[in-house]
C-alpha cells in the first residue's frame, strides 16, 4: 500500500511540473461589440494585459490559473484555465444600478425563491436575517448537509470533520474549561483565538449546543468572521455555525402537508414559448448534415462527406457529426471507416474524446467507449469526471468490483488532499453512484456501511446529464403533463459558484431525481447559451427507470447543441413521475 501511495503522489506531482502554459487569446465583447481597454489578470501569476480596439487580447495561463476580466461599469467576470483552454471569448453586461425600493423588491423576491428551494437544495441554510446560499452569496459561506456526519461523532466534532479550517479547542472563559469550534481565519488577533456564535433555528447562542444530536441537524452553515461581523455584530467576529434542525421551521410547504413543493407547479410558470422540435433542428444544421442528411444512397453520402472534408479538415467535430449520421443510416462499419484515419485530429483533447465515447454509450458500444475514457483518464487523472466516466465504463462492462475500487480511490485521494473536495453537488452525484451500485451489483465490494434505498423514497426515475465542454452554459427545462416547467439555469449568472465547483475539480454533470406523484408524460428540453469556443456542445443524458430496484434499466442519448438562444426539444417520459429535486 505503501508503494502505490507513493506511485499516486509521484504521478500528481509530475502531472503538476509538466502541465505547460496555454496561450489563451479571444475577443471581448459587450452587447455585440468589441469592447476595448477591459483588464484580464492571471491571478496566479499577476500578469496583466488589455482588450485592443478590437476587443482582442492574448494572455499567457497555466491549467487551474484564474483569469479575471475587469472593465469600469460592468460585471466582473473569473474563469478557471484547462487544459485544453486556448480560446475564450468573453461577453461583458453592464452592471445594473436600481433603486432602493426596486432592489428591496428584489431581495424579497430572491428570499421567497430560496425559501421555496429549501427543500430541493440543499446548500440553502435558514438564518435569523434570511436564506442563504453559496450560489446567492458573495462570500464564502459552507454548507454541510446533515446526511454527512457521522452517526458516532459528537456535534462539533462533526462539524469540525467535513470542513477545513474549523478546529475543535478547549479555551478557559471565567477559569471553566469549555469545548467549542474556532475558525482558523477571524477577525480576532493571532495571539487570541475568538471562538465561533451558534445560531440553532434562528436562537442565538454563545455557548456551543453541545445538547443537540447529530441525528437532529439537517443543515449546517458556516459564515466566515468578516461577514458574521456584518449581519450579527461584534460577538460574531470569530465567525457564526448556523444550525438547522429537522425539527426546525424552514422553508415553504404546501398547506396542510409534508412534502415539500413540486418545483414545475409552485410558480404559475406555463409554456408559451416556441419549442423547436427534432424537425425543425435539423433545419439549423450546418450545411455539411443537411446534404448528406439528404443523400439518398452510400455513395452520394461519401461523395458529399469528401467535398466538405477538404473546407473541415481541422475541426473535430465535423468527423464526430458525420460518424454519428453515417452510423445511423448505414451501421458501424461504414461510420468507423470516417473515424479510422482521423480520430488523430483530437486523440489528444479529452473535450471531444467524451463526444466520441457518449456515441459509443448511445449505440451501445461500451468496448470502444471503455478504451476512449481510459484516454481521457490518462490526459485528466486530477478530474472528478474522469474517476465517475471510468467507474460508469466499468459498470456498463459488467465490472463492478473495478467500477467500486475506483470510486475508493477518488475517495482515498481526497482524504490525502491529492484531490480537491466541494460541498455542492459533486459528492452528492457521486454519493448516489455509489449507492446504486451496491444496491444493484451484489459483487460489488462495500467500501462503506451506509446505503440509500431509493424505493423507499418513492424514487421511479434518475436523470444523469453529462456535458463535454466545461464552458457551455444552457438551460434544462422540465415540463410536466400540465405544461408548466421548471428551469435549471447552468450559466455563471445563475449558479457562479457551482461552475467554479466544477471547474476547480473538474466535472460536468448533474443529477435530477424524479418520483410518481403526477402521471402523464413529461418533456425535457434545453436552451443553449453558447460557450466560450463558440463551437456545439454535446449533452449526454442516461435516462434511469426503475431506479435503485433490480429492474432498474437505463437508456442513453446525445444531444447537439449548436443553436443558440432556441428552446430546443430533446426527449419525453412516458412515466409516472415529476421532478422533485435535483
Amino acid at each position: 500500500m505503501m508503494r502505490i501511495c507513493t506511485s499516486l503522489i509521484i504521478i500528481f506531482c509530475s502531472i503538476g511540473t509538466l502541465l505547460g502554459q496555454n496561450i489563451v487569446k479571444g475577443r471581448i465583447t459587450s452587447d455585440g461589440k468589441p469592447l476595448p481597454s477591459v483588464h484580464i489578470t492571471n491571478i496566479a501569476s499577476g500578469t496583466i494585459t488589455g482588450s485592443d480596439d478590437n476587443g482582442l487580447y492574448v494572455i499567457q495561463a497555466r491549467p487551474k490559473e484564474e483569469l479575471m476580466f475587469t472593465y469600469l461599469g460592468m460585471d466582473t467576470i473569473s474563469i478557471i484555465v484547462e487544459d485544453v483552454t486556448h480560446i475564450l471569448n468573453i461577453e461583458m453586461y453592464p452592471k445594473v444600478e436600481q433603486l432602493d425600493e426596486v432592489v428591496v423588491e428584489k431581495k424579497i423576491s430572491r428570499q421567497k425563491k430560496l425559501a421555496m428551494d429549501y427543500f430541493t437544495d440543499s446548500t440553502v441554510v435558514n438564518t435569523s436575517f434570511g436564506y442563504i446560499s453559496p450560489a446567492t452569496s458573495a462570500y464564502h459561506l459552507k454548507v454541510i448537509d446533515g446526511s454527512e456526519f457521522h452517526p458516532g461523532l459528537d456535534l462539533l466534532s462533526a462539524i469540525a470533520s467535513r470542513r477545513s479550517g474549523i478546529n475543535v479547542e478547549t479555551y478557559y472563559p471565567d477559569k471553566v474549561p469549555v469545548r467549542t469550534l474556532f475558525m482558523t481565519r477571524t477577525l480576532g488577533s493571532s495571539l487570541k483565538k475568538i471562538p465561533v456564535l451558534y445560531e440553532v433555528d434562528g436562537m442565538i447562542h454563545t455557548d456551543p449546543p453541545n445538547w443537540l444530536d447529530v441525528s437532529m441537524v439537517l443543515r449546517v452553515g458556516i459564515i466566515p468572521g468578516l461577514q458574521a461581523v456584518w449581519r450579527y455584530g461584534h460577538i460574531a467576529s470569530g465567525g457564526v455555525v448556523v444550525i438547522n434542525t429537522v425539527n426546525g421551521v424552514h422553508g415553504l410547504r404546501e398547506e396542510n402537508s409534508n412534502k415539500h413543493y413540486d418545483r414545475a407547479r409552485l410558480r404559475n410558470n406555463f409554456v408559451t414559448g416556441k419549442v423547436i422540435s427534432n424537425t425543425e433542428l435539423k433545419e439549423e444544421y450546418p450545411s455539411y448534415l443537411k446534404m448528406m442528411d439528404g443523400a439518398t444512397s452510400l455513395e452520394e453520402t461519401l461523395r458529399i462527406y469528401t467535398e466538405y472534408e477538404k473546407l473541415f479538415s481541422k475541426v473535430p467535430y465535423f468527423y464526430l457529426d458525420c460518424y454519428r449520421l453515417m452510423f445511423e443510416k448505414y451501421g458501424g462499419k461504414e461510420a468507423d471507416e470516417i473515424l479510422d484515419e482521423n480520430v488523430v485530429q483530437f486523440q489528444e483533447n479529452p473535450v471531444w474524446l467524451k463526444v466520441l465515447a457518449y456515441l459509443y454509450e448511445s449505440q451501445n458500444r461500451f468496448e470502444k467507449a471503455h478504451e476512449l475514457y481510459k484516454r481521457v483518464y490518462m490526459l485528466r487523472p486530477e478530474y472528478a469526471q474522469s474517476f465517475v466516466d471510468m467507474a460508469n465504463s466499468y459498470r456498463n462492462l459488467g465490472l463492478t468490483e473495478s467500477a467500486t475500487s475506483l470510486f475508493a480511490r477518488h475517495a482515498y485521494l481526497q482524504e490525502e488532499g491529492l484531490l480537491p473536495t466541494d460541498s455542492l453537488d459533486l459528492s452528492k452525484i457521486v454519493g448516489r453512484e455509489l449507492d446504486n451500485l451496491f444496491a444493484i451489483d451484489n459483487n460489488a465490494t462495500k467500501i462503506r456501511e451506509r446505503t440509500f434505498n431509493l424505493e423507499e423514497q418513492g424514487i421511479s426515475t434518475r436523470l444523469v446529464f453529462e456535458w463535454n465542454d466545461s464552458e457551455a452554459e444552457f438551460d434544462l427545462q422540465f415540463v410536466n403533463p400540465n405544461n408548466q416547467y421548471f428551469n435549471w439555469k447552468h450559466t455563471i449568472e445563475d449558479m457562479p459558484e457551482r461552475i467554479r465547483s466544477e471547474k476547480k475539480l473538474g466535472y460536468s454533470m448533474a443529477d435530477f431525481l424524479l418520483d410518481d406523484e403526477l402521471p402523464g408524460t413529461w418533456k425535457v428540453n434545453a436552451t443553449y447559451h453558447g460557450n466560450k469556443q463558440l463551437t456545439p456542445t454535446y449533452l449526454k443524458a442516461t435516462i434511469y427507470r426503475n431506479y435503485g430496484s433490480k429492474l432498474q434499466s437505463k437508456e442513453i442519448k446525445v444531444f447537439r447543441l449548436g443553436l443558440k438562444g432556441a428552446n430546443q426539444f430533446l426527449f419525453d417520459l412516458e412515466l409516472p413521475s415529476l421532478v422533485v429535486r435535483n
